[in-house]
């Protein structure tokens, strides 16, 4: 791997071979609960990355899971050895206790987060070190590309790098580097932790966006790198979806009361489309201008949705073509319906928001292998 030193600092214009032991010590962070079916595709990618050995470790926390993952995850442990897989307790459940779990437990000064749903590719963790390198950014990821599985799922996956489907979100959509306000996953530099704090274990959903938006605040960047490469399984069911984003919706206007600056306009348009499309239908038969209004409102929906599943004909087959529009409804709708409810009921239904919990990290790098030096 090439490299001017992981702390940016250029002290030839030739770039030469960086020693291993001076190669920032990586800490892969895994939240999982039940996903026996994804585990060992995950793990077995992690385990096999083109990054020193040596230099990583993958800490897995479970959710207490109540199917075969943590045997799994055991077996794959006695395989490569306690020190490059460890696997922790989260008596928490939700995703954001187990990333400040494994997070606080974690001996590198770069923390990647993974998701058990996600095959990384082999130099996804080189990528990652590369591009905190070479961004001098404080958080850095890759976009969403996003395999499925059954013929729905093919048609999510072609929604979630659509404009109609995810708005402007740069991560979702193929393109070039640059800083952005997100990133898919993210690889952290520890230190961002200890100046912006660990997760919000308040927040069950948008957790990662929430950090983001304080890391921001902090002053840090974030970047995206198209050369950070992962395959993500979208929900691969018109209910798994809905339920999916209606929890996507419903947290986001969370992070809204927290940090109203961070609001982007593609976050508030399906509110807004829900809500238009409810009160018009509401007052229909009261008035014909909302009934007008209304159908105006379905027959320019329809309009899109019809245009961009003509735009990919040629990326789907016919049965998963014939559901993409539903996949962009489950997203429009769900999405809309969640951020409307918490916003009518103060954050009290069908979720009960609670107060910020921000922890702190201490940092625990004495612990870790030596701490590298600069090239």
């Amino acid at each position: 791997m090439n490299s001017t030193g992981f702390d940016g600092q250029n002290h030839a214009e030739t770039r030469v071979e960086v020693a291993v032991e001076r190669l920032p010590f990586v800490s892969i962070v895994l939240p999982i609960r039940n996903e026996e079916r994804h585990i060992r595709a995950c793990l077995t990618r992690l385990l096999e990355q083109d990054y020193p050995a040596e230099r990583y470790e993958v800490v897995v926390v479970d959710g207490e899971s109540d199917d075969a993952t943590p045997a799994l995850v055991r077996e794959i442990q006695r395989e490569v050895g306690s020190d490059r897989l460890r696997l922790l307790n989260n008596p928490g459940r939700i995703v954001p206790v187990a990333l400040n779990i494994g997070i606080s437990a974690a001996r590198g000064e770069v923390i990647v987060r993974m998701d058990g749903h996600t095959v990384p590719e082999r130099d996804y963790v080189s990528s990652c070190v590369r591009a905190l390198r070479e961004s001098a950014a404080d958080n850095v990821g890759g976009p969403m590309r996003p395999r499925g599985e059954t013929e729905f799922g093919r048609a999510v996956a072609v929604a979630l790098q659509h404009p109609i489907g995810v708005g402007d979100a740069r991560f979702h959509l193929e393109g070039e580097s640059g800083y952005v306000d997100t990133v898919y996953m993210g690889a952290f530099r520890r230190e961002i932790f200890e100046r912006a704090g660990l997760f919000d274990e308040s927040m069950v959903r948008n957790q990662d966006y929430e950090m983001n938006v304080r890391i921001r605040a902090a002053g840090g960047k974030i970047y995206l790198d198209p050369r950070i490469r992962s395959c993500y399984t979208p929900r691969g069911s018109f209910a798994g979806l809905w339920k999916q984003y209606f929890e996507y919706g419903w947290w986001r206007v969370e992070t809204i009361r927290r940090h109203r600056w961070s609001a982007r306009w593609r976050q508030l348009l399906p509110a807004a489309f829900v809500a238009a499309l409810a009160g018009s239908l509401l007052l229909s038969p009261f008035w014909a201008v909302a009934a007008l209004g209304f159908g105006l409102v379905v027959v320019l929906y329809l309009g899109a949705l019809g245009a961009a599943t003509a735009a990919v004909r040629e990326r789907l087959s016919g049965p998963a073509l014939l559901r993409l529009p539903g996949a962009f409804v489950a997203m429009h709708i769900g999405y809309g319906c969640g951020f409307l409810l918490n916003v009518v009921s103060g954050g009290r239904f069908p979720f009960r928001a609670k107060a910020p919990a921000v922890p702190r990290l201490e940092s625990n790098l004495q612990e870790a292998a030596p701490r590298p030096v600069s090239a």
